[in-house]
């Protein structure tokens, strides 16, 4: 996106003791008679004059009365620049952003900013400052439809103030990432109703990122640019009201809000209403409007939408079950890196449904999906390894690693298959208390089995001191949610004195 300050074509903004080729080649622009501009204000640019100089800069950057020129734009911007002439220093400071002319360096960059923003000079507010030549982020406006002439106000420069909090905000950007300055000149677009600054200082409030978490702040600057008409931050706002984060849960606002950013065609918004729809959450439950809109986001290639139409013609819902166009939404949404429709394709290709069965095709796919980090799948994939024939050979090693990744996120069910890899030393060198940190882990957020593995461990004191009231205690957590064996253990141990009823049994 190429984007330069426009002009401010107005003779009263100099002087009575400015040059009177200016003020000429002033009119001459004004009427579009390129050559004659040229012809005034290049003597004066060659004399230093930092005006001339920028708008030497301006005609060499938007081809007029000479072939269109980003380089010598660049050059005639850093003179003027150099003589402190904002509006040069801004447009230089864009070339840097974009490379358009100068190679990209986004420390120059900041520093051009900054220097301009620091001086708090005067500017035509034409489309926030800023001529967007592409139409990408505002109305695509060319000289025709410019007024000649322009009133004259005094404003901080909002785009300049966004583009240094982008800057500042991104790491690898060519400056140090600090989220304290970036939401600080965030904040100062925001203040003047730049939309997308308003969304960014919400993001860092939601993210808790250079200011402390808080999500009602979120939703005020999501709200400020959502008002606005910003899609992608209604459906923020609608994000919040469905999770009811900060506020009170309120489906009937997130709907509000969801269906007003749909409405204009935002694909994660028609998304999330789809989402409500199917589950029927705020609106009565209805597959054929769920169907609809994830249609439309799927088709402007949203992998979440793509991967939901997975599920219906998976599950058939809304739609006669059919694996074969399940397995097609899957791949498409797969294909963009979305995790569960990686793994559901994986779980297709093993059970042969809608596409070939081939279980080296299933591994690819579950193994694509691990390596994003999902712990439901990083598990599923240890478990596949931990088999054998299915599309891997068995591999205890790398099993344990699998189930290390989710386990360490806080995933129950691989927490106690990593302790029973140490209780075996399958993979891992047997180490019983390992085992025990593990059961523990899961057992505490009531997975049954690790629930009865661990009383296991305290019955019999493996890498735990022996302890018959904790192994009672644990058989009946996983007796009192239906394990079997745990119920028979306990059974046992009542049998041999080694564990008293407890109330309420």
């Amino acid at each position: 996106m190429r984007y330069s300050l426009v002009p401010i074509l107005a003779a009263s903004v100099f002087s009575v003791s400015a040059h009177a080729g200016f003020v000429e080649g002033l009119a001459a622009y004004n009427r579009n008679d390129y050559a004659s501009a040229l012809g005034e204000w290049k003597p004066l640019a060659e004399q230093g004059d930092a005006r001339a100089q920028y708008y030497m800069g301006w005609m060499h950057d938007m081809g007029e009365g000479v072939k269109q020129d980003s380089g010598e734009a660049v050059q005639w911007y850093r003179k003027a620049a150099d003589q402190g002439y904002a509006l040069a220093q801004i447009n230089l400071a864009n070339a840097y952003t974009t490379g358009q002319g100068v190679a990209p360096n986004h420390k120059l960059a900041v520093y051009w900013y900054r220097k301009a923003s620091d001086q708090g000079y005067t500017s035509a507010p034409v489309n926030l400052g800023v001529r967007f030549d592409n139409g990408e982020g505002g109305t695509q406006e060319n000289e025709t439809n410019l007024p000649v002439y322009r009133n004259i106000v005094t404003r901080d420069y909002t785009t300049v103030q966004f583009t240094l909090g982008n800057l500042l905000y991104n790491n690898g950007m060519g400056v140090p990432q600090d989220f304290d300055q970036a939401q600080q000149w965030y904040r100062k677009a925001a203040d003047q109703g730049h939309p997308l600054a308003q969304i960014n200082l919400g993001n860092m409030y939601i993210n808790g990122q250079g200011v402390p978490r808080d999500y009602k702040l979120a939703l005020h600057w999501y709200t400020q640019a959502a008002d606005q008409g910003s899609a992608y931050a209604q459906n923020n706002v609608g994000n919040i009201y469905r999770k009811g984060l900060g506020v009170k849960q309120d489906y009937a606002q997130a709907l509000y809000w969801y269906r007003k950013a749909a409405e204009q065609g935002d694909a994660g918004a028609q998304t999330n209403l789809g989402l409500m729809y199917h589950n029927g959450e705020g609106v009565k439950q209805d597959y054929t409007e769920a169907l609809g809109w994830y249609r439309r986001a799927a088709d402007q290639g949203d992998s979440g939408a793509q991967y939901h139409l997975g599920l219906m013609y998976s599950n058939g819902e809304g739609v006669v079950q059919d694996y074969a166009q399940a397995a097609q939404w899957f791949r498409r949404a797969a294909e963009q890196g979305h995790a569960l429709a990686q793994h559901n394709l994986g779980n297709m290709y093993l059970a042969g449904q809608g596409v070939p069965q081939d279980y080296t095709a299933a591994m690819r796919w579950h193994r694509k999906a691990g390596y994003q980090g999902d712990a439901y799948v990083q598990n599923h994939v240890g478990n596949l390894l931990f088999a054998s024939g299915q599309g891997a050979a068995q591999d205890y090693p790398e099993a344990a690693e699998w189930y290390r990744k989710a386990a360490e996120q806080g995933y129950a069910a691989a927490q106690n298959n990593l302790g029973t890899m140490y209780k075996a030393g399958l993979g891992v060198t047997r180490d019983f208390a390992q085992a025990a940190q593990w059961y523990r882990q899961a057992a505490d957020q009531g997975d049954v089995n690790a629930q009865y593995n661990l009383a296991q461990l305290y019955a019999v004191g493996m890498g735990v001191r022996q302890d018959f009231a904790q192994a009672a205690h644990w058989y009946r957590k996983a007796a009192d949610q239906g394990h079997s064996m745990a119920q028979y253990q306990l059974g046992l141990m009542f049998a041999r004195g080694q564990a008293v009823a407890s109330s309420g049994h």
